[in-house]
């Protein structure tokens, strides 16, 4: 259990935890937190005896991590020790967290960054008198927004806008919409500021009724922009000035000469501030002609008013020196006008902001859906009474693509555009990924990811799953149930979410890779590759050791075999295809084997007529945590054989011995080799033989007279399945319940279209010996009643 003591060493929180910081601890922790009170942008943890972090405990690390950047500060972590920092290490998390030795370090550490930031000095121009505080932070960059190539108007045609979200965008401002799809910003183009906590919309149409979108998740606010700019990295300077009014033309020269004074000699410089206009001349862009053109409506002339503005001043000359940058401004539509100094503004109302000397700060209060007016654009020779400004001195502009996450997809991926938006939601702190597609299913697709920071090294191997909504939403919350409270050795941890449109993606992390150069590889490939002597230890130890918490804690239950084993459930069209692939209709009773020459059950028919018809049968078994889908595709190896398990949408307590029974249809039907009728005929016998075990604890018969070593293969893992399975159901022999959840996995083998037309044939004489076996079964179990 974690401890947690508070205390303040004038006027630094400092937090000393003891214990495991796992998911109970995180919970105490974010508890502890939210109670103390205190604005100072620095705090310490101190973890010298932390001996034990979780996902959990290390998204709380993250999370007050982000708060405190948001303040212009940071968290500092303490005498953590060589495991936990190894655990950060694996993650590729380490970066993004700041450690020190000892707390006398964290501490002179913030109060030195805290003096830093109280530097001022003052200068005068036109007799009003600024002051200037020098924050001491890395030079920043402008970021010009445009999908490339497009030239302006073009830029605001639906299919060139360019998809980003609020953190992405961060502090920028431009023309642009707001929609989940480029369609639906479209309709919406227009004035557009943002400020990574709330961005503000004037649309381009005759009634200018402003939109606002605020969050605290603005990785899901979504936003499309045809061209504008936004400042990476933070404000160089804060400064201040009460007194002389002017126009923020003139303001904006003094600055801009100033810093270049100082040195600094800026082509561009980026602005934020809030101000106190004694004279607001602002405009607005009336009709979608407007937005293509930039002719801008006057609007009524303010006498006073609160404004929070964003916007560039630019030196024409100096940028000229560098062709290709010119060229880049030049392209920007937006600083054509007004000389050089551009700026958006958002009206305020009803808002105190006297004293506040941090920039997220002042948009934390800001956010807020009764402050926020009006978005205009605001003209130069709006006079301005007094300022609060943060100014972003930059050494280059760049294209914003320079900044975004590259994607990488190989050739014959299956991928869709829509993705993009949920990758780059999950991988926002990396600069680069490069995916490679695992599996596809008929409900999610798989990347493995090669991701790179923001400074171009590698991080650790990951996997991406997108598929639906509704399945992604049923692994989650699987996976906090029935895999973190019990798998413990398994080091497969969920480290991010996202939804967008129909699909969603989630991020898997992976705590046993050994370093950047681990690979993944599904259990296919091993089973491929080596023989059954060294397969059967690595099945043993993924059910006997990774997944012994579920199936080595059965309950004797009712279970509903054929409600809960019908394959109708994910393959609602199985029986069209039935018809369309094998000219087999389910409402025949009988169907001709012409490979065995005679007539055997229509198991087709068997699902469709009796499933029904047994959907009340119940029975005393052994139910338990099962996978769902335990298929060879969602079990990952690295190199050195460390077991990962994915897919737990499907895992839910059920029939004990369902994961067994899942992997049997893999290994005879698409793991073994047939393609013709003889050989398919030989597989047919090799399934009559698995099929005369009666009972579970009765070795199959092998009866298989071909050439193909991948059967003897199946065969000796499927006779170490069946002893898990006979194991888990502890004195219970009944074979049923098996065979029936074999068959959920039997049925659907036609709907597989990797596969060939002699595979999908035995899958369904496969079937039909199944349905044959479980009646023979149910009459001798009726008749020895």
């Amino acid at each position: 259990m974690l401890e947690i003591i508070t205390s303040f060493d004038d006027p630094i929180p400092i937090i000393t935890l003891s214990g495991r910081l796992d998911g109970y601890g995180a919970t105490l922790l974010e508890q502890e937190l939210s109670a103390i009170e205190s604005d100072f942008p620095y705090w310490i943890f101190d973890c010298e005896a932390v001996h034990y972090l979780s996902s959990a405990g290390i998204r709380i690390l993250l999370k007050t991590e982000k708060q405190l950047r948001n303040l212009g500060g940071e968290l500092l972590l303490s005498a953590m020790n060589d495991d936990v920092i190894n655990i950060l290490s694996l993650t590729g998390l380490i970066n993004q967290l700041s450690l020190v030795e000892s707390v006398e370090e964290a501490l002179h550490r913030a109060r030195q960054h805290t003096q830093a930031k109280e530097k001022e000095e003052t200068f005068l121009c036109e007799k009003r008198e600024y002051v200037l505080h020098d924050l001491e932070t890395p030079s920043s960059l402008i970021d010009i927004w445009r999908k490339p190539g497009t030239s302006f108007k073009n830029a605001i045609l639906s299919r060139n806008l360019l998809p980003t979200n609020m953190s992405e965008l961060g502090v920028g401002f431009g023309l642009g919409g707001f929609g989940i799809s480029a369609d639906q910003a479209e309709e919406s183009l227009g004035l557009m500021m943002c400020t990574g906590t709330f961005s503000g919309l004037s649309p381009a149409d005759e009634h200018n009724h402003p939109d606002f979108i605020i969050t605290d998740k603005p990785l899901e606010a979504q936003l499309f922009m045809a061209q504008g700019l936004s400042f990476s990295g933070k404000p160089q300077y804060r400064i201040q000035c009460e007194t002389g009014a002017a126009s923020l033309h003139s303001i904006i020269h003094d600055i801009f000469g100033t810093l270049s004074k100082k040195g600094n000699d800026p082509g561009i410089m980026g602005f934020c501030m809030i101000a106190k206009i004694k004279q607001l001349h602002s405009s607005k862009l009336k009709t979608p002609e407007d937005l293509k053109t930039q002719r801008y409506s006057d609007r009524d002339v303010q006498e006073e008013e609160m404004v929070f503005l964003q916007g560039i001043c630019y030196d024409r000359d100096k940028l000229a020196e560098d062709e290709d940058t010119k060229k880049l401004i030049d392209d920007l539509y937006i600083t054509t006008y007004a000389d050089d100094v551009y700026a958006i503004g958002c009206t305020i109302d009803d808002v105190v902001v006297e004293g506040i000397s941090a920039l997220d700060n002042l948009i934390s209060k800001l956010s807020n859906i009764e402050h926020l007016k009006d978005i205009v654009y605001i003209e130069p020779s709006s006079i301005v009474d007094s300022f609060n400004g943060w100014f972003y001195v930059s050494e280059n502009i760049r294209s914003a693509e320079e900044k975004r996450l590259i994607i990488e997809t190989a050739a014959d991926a299956t991928y869709n555009s829509e993705w993009d938006t949920i990758i780059r939601r999950i991988y926002a702190e990396c600069s680069r990924v490069v995916l490679r597609q695992l599996h596809g299913g008929f409900t999610s697709v798989a990347f493995q990811v090669t991701s790179y920071d923001k400074d171009g090294r590698q991080l650790l191997p990951t996997v991406l799953k997108i598929g639906s909504i509704k399945n992604t939403e049923n692994e989650v919350d699987a996976y906090h149930k029935y895999v973190e409270k019990f798998i413990l050795n398994n080091s497969t941890t969920i480290m991010g979410t996202t939804r967008h449109k129909k699909w969603a993606g989630l991020r898997y992390n992976f705590v046993g890779i050994n370093g950047t150069e681990s690979t993944l590889c599904w259990l296919t490939d091993y089973y491929k590759k080596y023989p059954a002597e060294k397969l059967l230890p690595l099945f043993d130890r993924i059910f006997t050791d990774v997944l012994k918490p579920w199936y080595g804690q059965p309950r004797w239950e009712h279970i509903y075999p054929y409600s809960k084993h019908s394959p109708l459930t994910l393959f609602t069209h199985l029986f069209e295809t039935l018809e369309k692939e094998q000219g087999i209709s389910p409402d025949d009773e009988k169907i001709y084997m012409k490979e065995l020459r005679k007539e055997i059950i229509n198991p087709y028919y068997f699902l469709k007529h009796d499933y029904p018809l047994r959907q009340g049968y119940s029975k005393l078994w052994y139910r338990g945590i099962n996978h769902g889908d335990l298929n060879m595709q969602n079990i990952l190896l690295d190199e050195k054989e460390n077991i990962y398990v994915i897919d737990f949408s499907e895992t839910k307590p059920q029939n004990i011995i369902s994961d067994f029974a899942r992997l049997e249809p893999i290994f005879k039907i698409e793991m073994c080799n047939f393609d013709n009728e003889q050989e398919l005929k030989q597989m047919l016998e090799f399934e009559q033989g698995l099929l005369r075990a009666n009972h579970l604890d009765e070795k199959p018969s092998y009866t298989y007279h071909g050439k193909d070593p991948m059967v003897k293969k199946a065969y000796t893992i499927i006779c170490r399945l069946r002893e898990y399975a006979n194991t888990v159901t502890l004195f219970e022999k009944d074979i049923i319940p098996y065979l029936i959840a074999l068959l959920e996995w039997t049925y659907p083998v036609i709907c597989y279209a990797q596969l060939n037309d002699y595979k999908k044939r035995f899958a369904v004489y496969s079937a039909a010996f199944i349905c044959e076996k479980i009646l023979s079964l149910e009459r001798e179990q009726r008749e020895n009643l």
